[in-house]
């Protein structure tokens, strides 16, 4: 690399850092945490708290048709609470789905907002609990702090451990136009409270379970190997790497092992609270494309993605890796010095998770015309939305490293 490159690439990684840390210092929302099995029963009484009278009830056409709803809506009639509910929320929601649930609550007369799902139904949930209050398309909320009020009170029961995104300050957005995902960024987006009852994911099949799991976990390691180190989001990250690794497997093997379920809910919740502070990066960014472009479900767009970057951060960020080792208790042998060496353990133990959960190494769906386009739009929203990654990669970086995700393809060049 020549030296007005190398000059150029630390003048971007400044830049995003920079941004990134002007953007987080403004106070985030933290949902009241309510934890343990059954703990869904609570529903009621968190809406006292709120002084909320009738909730809108948000979820999935999936969701609506499961005994989890069925005992949500006998939680509430018991406790004398009217409700509406509305299951119109598809994975990769759109702006439009969110204006059909805000015209039901307004129809309604609800005034909060209850999210039972995953988290495009949580993501949706946000945005409608805001649009109630603003009095404007909700897709004016697109991009970074458009939000002038709380919204209504919101609760969510997520149903998978994946997203976090009762916790986080994003939700992602897909427009059905443009057939692009679309930010929303804002620190009074997360829930008013948050309820994980392990039971609620007690029925996940194993492959759901991993690649949600996934999710959570890339979210953890973009946050940690991001540049900003804030002390909160590492611990947060770090924890949630150690919960994954000792309980994926085990919820895996035993759908029904409820302590192994509210540890990766833990896990998740934490992950969605280290990314609002630390972002995601490279890996996120080219899963989201793999989601426009071939409707790959985002975890397991993720799980593919995840150790292409891996490698590569080896170089760049050995401690981080290193450390993140260290505390899932996987690096034990090595001397505390030889980062390089225990950062390699970590790669590798996380190749071994994702051949025991059965993840592709391979982006089989992935096809070589599109990757000039996908490296392009990749590096653009981690431009666009001050992404504080731990190196700067060009667009023939990124294009060798996706060339590497396809079957038969050369490896890729990492960037110097």
């Amino acid at each position: 690399m020549s030296n007005a490159k190398k000059k150029k690439h630390v003048i971007w990684k400044l830049w995003l850092k920079t941004r990134a840390r002007v953007m987080m210092m403004t106070v985030q929302k933290t949902p009241t945490l309510l934890t343990g099995a059954g703990s869904m029963k609570l529903v009621p009484s968190e809406l006292k708290v709120h002084k909320a009278r009738k909730p809108l009830i948000v979820t999935s056409p999936m969701i609506s048709r499961t005994e989890t709803m069925s005992r949500l809506k006998a939680i509430l009639s018991d406790a004398n609470v009217p409700f509406e509910v509305f299951d119109r929320i598809y994975p990769d929601v759109s702006f439009e789905q969110c204006e059909n649930g805000l015209t039901l609550m307004r129809e309604a007369g609800c005034d909060a907002v209850i999210a039972i799902g995953g988290g495009s139904v949580m993501d949706a949930a946000k945005l409608i609990r805001m649009g109630r209050t603003h009095g404007r398309p909700i897709s004016s909320f697109a991009g970074v702090g458009k939000c002038r009020n709380e919204g209504s009170p919101l609760i969510c029961l997520p149903t998978n451990a994946g997203t976090g995104s009762e916790a986080t300050v994003i939700s992602v957005i897909r427009d059905e136009k443009t057939r692009k995902f679309t930010m929303v960024i804002d620190p009074k987006l997360p829930a008013d409270t948050a309820i994980l009852d392990p039971t609620l994911t007690v029925n996940l099949s194993p492959g759901v379970t991993a690649i949600t799991a996934m999710d959570a976990f890339t979210h953890a390691i973009e946050a940690y190997t991001n540049t900003l180190h804030y002390s909160e989001s590492d611990v947060q990250a770090a924890e949630t790497i150690r919960l994954i690794f000792a309980n994926l497997g085990k919820a895996c093997a035993n759908g029904q092992d409820v302590a192994a379920r509210e540890a990766l809910l833990r896990a998740s919740h934490l992950a969605g609270r280290a990314l609002s502070r630390g972002y995601v990066g490279y890996i996120h960014a080219v899963a989201h494309r793999f989601g426009e472009f071939y409707r790959v479900p985002h975890g397991l767009a993720n799980a593919i993605v995840l150790p292409y970057f891996l490698e590569i951060y080896i170089d760049v960020c050995p401690q981080r890796l290193a450390e993140l080792a260290a505390t899932s208790g996987i690096c034990n042998d090595l001397p505390e010095d030889d980062d390089p060496a225990c950062a390699r353990i970590f790669v590798n133990a996380v190749r071994s998770l994702l051949r025991d959960m059965a993840i592709p190494e391979k982006a089989k769906f992935l096809r070589k015309d599109d990757v000039p386009r996908i490296a392009q739009a990749a590096i653009a929203e981690v431009r666009q939305m001050s992404y504080p990654v731990p190196v700067i990669l060009s667009k023939e970086e990124m294009e060798a490293i996706l060339l590497g995700m396809i079957a038969g393809e050369g490896n890729k060049e990492r960037p110097a």
